[in-house]
């Protein structure tokens, strides 16, 4: 006999099949770009129908949205962390520094969108949400960095943090280890927080 589905089942199902079109539609985007990819297509990596992505998202777009945001709202928390370096650098660098390492680690799918496509999606909400949140990350590193050096050196680490991850997703070439790769950034991020008196 059949198992019969309950009001429950069938909003769980709606979320699990919700997810999985956001990791799929994630990972084609990073992969061969937003605007290589189709709605079909999408189905297609998932095993369901056009149908049933458009029931979940109206627009390939809206997709976008859907999938970056976690990683979005992830960075936006950052930037509240960010003055934490403003009475207490030395104590709070090591911990923000790998809250941050982390956020865009867990990520990296979608900073791979942003970082390589933002110039072609300049207009589309996602983009330009991150954009603001990049600004803002970047008003606040003025603010807070104790020198305009500092401020200088912290900016190529980030920047250069963020291409790598964006990188990983290639299959062109061997990558670190993602924990050998964690503890390169943390340690490099950190040595370019520092004054750098001594050099």
């Amino acid at each position: 006999m059949g198992r019969l589905l309950t009001d429950r089942s069938v909003r769980w199902c709606d979320v699990t099949t919700r997810d999985t079109i956001l990791q799929a539609a994630l990972e084609r985007f990073a992969r061969v770009g937003y605007l290589g990819s189709s709605i079909q297509q999408i189905a297609d990596d998932v095993g369901t129908s056009k149908s049933s992505v458009l029931y979940h998202f109206d627009s390939k777009e809206a997709l976008l949205e859907a999938a970056m945001a976690p990683a979005l709202d992830a960075m936006e928390s950052l930037i509240d962390a960010l003055p934490e370096l403003r009475h207490e650098h030395t104590a709070a660098a090591p911990g923000l520094v790998t809250r941050f390492v982390d956020t865009l680690m867990a990520h990296s799918a979608a900073i791979s969108i942003f970082i390589s496509q933002r110039g072609a999606l300049q207009g589309v909400p996602a983009i330009e949400r991150a954009n603001a949140i990049v600004d803002a990350i970047a008003r606040t590193l003025v603010l807070e960095a104790p020198t305009p050096r500092v401020l200088t050196r912290l900016s190529i680490g980030l920047a250069g943090v963020a291409f790598i991850l964006g990188d990983t997703l290639s299959t062109e070439h061997d990558h670190l280890d993602p924990h050998e790769m964690r503890a390169i950034f943390i340690e490099t991020l950190l040595e370019l927080s520092s004054t750098g008196e001594d050099a």
